[in-house]
């Protein structure tokens, strides 16, 4: 019987290095398959083309249910028609954005439109009209309506315009509805010695100080107290105000200050008070002066 001892395998102690070299392992980068990434996304652009056209197929404009909110000016149908939706059109491929557009190119008198979609055929349109436009006239004498803009809304007769704060001391060269109103460059006539004597100015330049004027009414919400504002001279705007008020605004610098001194100066005023307002701040910087001596109309 062979009792020799068998003899152990050795094992031999690993160094840290040698453990920490067994345990990383190494995986060979895949390579990237550009046609293959391609395919793959051409299929998924594919597949979302294909559920987008099934879902038009079913989801078409039904144009009784085109429902619009705000009109006034306008009727529904002429609001309908502007926005060049047509029966049967695709609901979901409308653009919002060209709706609103066409509405505002085509119907002078709207101010901004809102356009939302309801599944399965119903498209809302919401509008808001302006409510305050301005009068002046053309070289042939002729009133039209602006907004704040400058854009022509509407033509209007001499006695329509008396309910619209009227624009002086310009005006316009060959109106067109829903344009933009053009000066005309040829001076204004006028019957005083003191006008005639004015330095010509440029026609554009006064209708652009009369747009910034009536900007800032409206960012005041006076514009519709106001009776008129005459740019016949830029050195000294004047306007009057409920033809209570004669009111000089001097050049255009410091417009929207200048009105908003105005009216804090009115309000603390009486209700019968008339007379003359300096909102120049030639005389008296950042104050307002008034005088109860002088007729609004001189």
């Amino acid at each position: 019987m062979d009792r020799r001892k068998k003899t152990q395998p050795v094992r031999r102690k690993r160094t840290p290095a040698q453990k920490a070299e067994a345990q990383v392992q190494y995986t060979p980068a895949k390579t990237f398959n550009r046609n293959r990434f391609l395919l793959r996304l051409a299929t998924a652009a594919a597949v979302v083309l294909a559920l987008f056209a099934g879902m038009s197929i079913f989801f078409k404009v039904d144009k009784d249910k085109v429902l619009i909110a705000g009109e006034q000016k306008y009727s529904r149908d002429i609001i309908a028609e502007a926005s060049g939706i047509q029966d049967g059109d695709g609901l979901l491929g409308l653009s919002k954005a060209k709706i609103a557009a066409r509405i505002c190119e085509r119907l002078p008198y709207v101010d901004s439109v809102r356009v939302g979609i309801k599944l399965p055929d119903t498209v809302h349109i919401e509008i808001v009209e302006r409510s305050v436009v301005y009068a002046v006239t053309d070289t042939m004498s002729n009133w039209w309506l602006l907004n704040a803009e400058g854009r022509i809304v509407d033509k209007a007769d001499a006695a329509a315009v008396k309910s619209h704060t009227q624009i002086l001391g310009v005006k316009l060269q060959g109106a067109v509805l829903g344009e933009q109103a053009v000066a005309s460059e040829v001076a204004p006539t006028t019957a005083t010695d003191e006008a005639a004597a004015l330095p010509v100015v440029p026609g554009k330049d006064k209708l652009a100080g009369a747009l910034a004027l009536i900007n800032a009414l409206e960012g005041n919400g006076i514009m519709g107290n106001v009776n008129s504002v005459d740019v016949s001279d830029l050195t000294k705007l004047t306007m009057v105000y409920e033809d209570r008020f004669r009111i000089n605004l001097g050049d255009n610098s410091k417009m929207d200050y200048k009105i908003a001194s105005v009216k804090a100066c009115i309000k603390k005023l009486g209700d019968y008070d008339q007379g003359y307002l300096d909102a120049s701040f030639t005389t008296y910087p950042q104050e307002v002066l008034f005088d109860n001596t002088s007729d609004t109309k001189n």
